[in-house]
């Protein structure tokens, strides 16, 4: 399985991406190479001196994100794997049952307009693909996820959607208009 490490305030040793990599086979086991889009790990070392093991994977446009926390670094792989093994697991029978899938994620890279020097008010920048995703699809999406919204585009209109859940736990749909 192919992934791409990357460290912050922790130096990634030969030992640690040999133990990533042991701890990963398991998964490695449940996912054919055609499924897998991407999958990133990030270990980082918090202010709390604690490690931070983050695992994204993109799964044919299934995202699935894991966070785990330890003083023990080997501990917050073991703890990060375990749950990206599960939650692949979960999606694997979730999309068993519900086979009618139809859509394709788009794999267009975000363009790049020159400089861009983000407000002091960003906390963080993530780059996501746009997923192609019926209705029903993208809120069995954000369940899974659970995400209190999700921007996609609705391969039944072809238009972008973005679903986003209120306080009450109700979820509501905008369209965008193009």
């Amino acid at each position: 399985m192919e992934y791409r490490i990357t460290g912050k305030g922790v130096e990634i040793s030969e030992a640690i991406k040999n133990y990533l990599e042991k701890r990963l086979d398991k998964v490695d086991r449940v996912i054919y190479d055609d499924e897998l889009v991407s999958f990133d790990v990030r270990i980082e070392k918090d202010g709390k001196n604690q490690y931070v093991v983050k695992f994204n994977m993109n799964l044919k446009g299934n995202i699935i994100n894991v966070e785990e926390r330890h003083p023990d670094i080997y501990t917050a792989i073991d703890f990060a794997s375990d749950a990206l093994e599960k939650q692949v697991k979960k999606l694997k029978e979730r999309l068993k049952n519900h086979s009618h899938r139809k859509s394709i994620p788009t794999e267009t890279p975000l363009e790049e307009h020159g400089e861009f020097s983000p407000s002091d008010k960003i906390s963080s920048i993530k780059r996501v693909s746009l997923l192609n995703l019926d209705l029903d699809e993208a809120v069995m999406q954000m369940d899974e996820l659970n995400h209190r919204f999700l921007v996609f585009r609705n391969v039944n209109t072809g238009e972008i959607n973005l679903l986003y859940r209120d306080e009450n736990g109700n979820i509501h749909l905008i369209e965008m208009a193009e």
